[in-house]
C-alpha cells in the first residue's frame, strides 16, 4: 500500500491502529473530523488516507457513507505488521537538526548498515505533542528499538516507560530521571570541572556560569561541576551571584530553529556584559551559549580572549 509522502506516517499509524483493534468496538469508524483531531492531522490528509484504504479494500463504505473495516483485508494487514523482515531501529527527536543530531544520525546509519537493520527517523520540529503521539505508536509501527532525545517532561517519562513495558528497547541520549531505560551520554561533569578550574587558575578570579542549569541531565551535571570547581577554589559564597541562569529554548517550537538558539543567548549575553566590569570569565553551558556570547561581544566591541574569557564543554 502506497501513500502520499506527507501522509505516509499518519497512514502507517492508522493501519497499525486498525490492526490493533482500536476501533473494533465501534460499528463505524469516527468521522473525518474526529480522526483528524485524534491523529493531529489535517482533514484533507485523513480524507486522502481513507480514500487509499477504501481503494485497497481495508475500509468499505456503507449506504450511509459511514466507514467499516473489512475483516478479511484486515487480517492481511495484521499479518504484514506481525512479521517484519528486518529489525527496525528509530531515532526520535523533537528539535531542529543540529551538529549533535547529525552526528548521532550518522552513527546510527553506520550501525544499522553493519547489522542489516532498518533505521527510521521520527522527527517533530513543530512541538512535543506530535512526537509523543508518534512514540506511543512505535511498537505498532514495527519498531523494535528506539533512541530518544528526551526532555525533562513527565510526558516523556510516561511514554518511554510504556514503550519499555510493551517490549520496545529504549535508550535516551542523556539521562532522564524516572525512566527505566539505559542512557547514552558523555562525561559532562568532568569536562565542565576541568574547564572551570582552568579558568579560575589562569585568571585568579571567580567564573560566571552562563546558560540554563536544569533543562537536561547534561546541564545539571555541568552546573554541579561548576559549583564544585568554584567551591574548591574558595569561591563558594560567590556561586549564587555568579550564576546567570535563564531558560534557553523552552517548550515553544518557535525558539527551536538554529538562528533562535543563537540569538536568544546573544541577547541575554549582551544585557549581561553591559552590566559587569571587564575583563570577565564565563563558563558557557553549551556551544549555543558560547556562540551567543561571541555575537554579543562583537556587538559591544569587546574582544574575546581579552575582555571576555569564556569556555564551554561542547554539545
Amino acid at each position: 500500500m502506497k501513500y502520499h509522502s506527507k501522509s505516509s506516517r499518519v497512514a502507517e499509524v492508522v493501519l497499525a491502529d486498525l490492526a490493533g483493534g482500536r476501533f473494533r468496538g465501534e460499528t463505524f469508524l469516527p468521522s473525518e473530523q474526529r480522526l483528524a483531531e485524534y491523529y493531529s492531522s489535517s482533514r484533507h490528509t485523513i480524507r486522502r488516507i481513507i480514500g487509499n484504504l477504501v481503494d485497497d479494500g481495508v475500509l468499505t463504505r456503507c449506504g450511509n457513507q459511514r466507514l467499516q473495516v473489512n475483516p478479511e483485508k484486515l487480517r492481511e494487514v495484521e499479518a504484514e505488521h506481525s512479521a517484519p523482515e528486518q529489525i527496525t531501529l528509530a531515532f526520535a527527536y523533537a528539535a531542529y537538526p543540529d551538529a549533535m543530531i547529525s552526528s548521532v544520525t550518522t552513527g546510527l546509519k553506520q550501525y544499522v548498515a553493519e547489522h542489516d537493520m532498518k533505521l527510521q527517523l521520527l522527527t517533530s520540529p513543530t512541538g512535543h505533542g506530535p512526537m509523543l503521539r508518534t512514540l506511543e505508536h512505535a511498537a505498532a509501527l514495527g519498531i523494535q528499538g528506539i533512541f530518544v532525545l528526551p526532555y525533562f517532561m513527565e510526558e516523556y517519562v510516561n511514554v518511554i516507560n510504556k514503550l519499555m513495558d510493551s517490549g520496545v528497547a529504549v535508550a535516551t541520549l542523556s539521562e532522564l530521571p524516572g525512566v527505566q531505560c539505559s542512557s547514552v551520554c558523555g562525561d559532562d561533569y568532568s569536562g565542565a570541572f576541568v574547564a572551570v578550574s582552568r579558568l579560575i587558575e589562569k585568571y585568579n578570579r571567580p567564573v560566571y556560569f552562563f546558560g540554563p542549569r536544569g533543562e537536561t541531565s547534561s546541564s545539571v551535571d555541568r552546573y554541579n561541576a561548576y559549583c564544585r570547581a568554584m567551591t574548591e577554589a574558595g569561591f563558594d559564597e560567590e556561586v549564587a551571584a555568579y550564576t546567570v541562569d535563564f531558560e534557553a529554548y523552552g517548550s515553544n517550537p518557535e525558539s527551536w530553529p538554529m538562528e533562535s538558539k543563537l540569538e536568544r543567548p546573544a541577547d541575554m549575553a549582551r544585557a549581561f556584559l553591559k552590566q559587569v566590569e571587564t575583563p570577565v570569565s564565563l563558563f558557557c553551558m553549551n556551544d549555543y551559549m558560547a556562540q551567543g556570547v561571541y555575537r554579543a561581544a562583537a556587538r559591544l566591541k569587546l574582544e574575546i580572549g581579552k575582555d571576555v574569557r569564556s569556555c564551554c564543554t561542547g554539545w
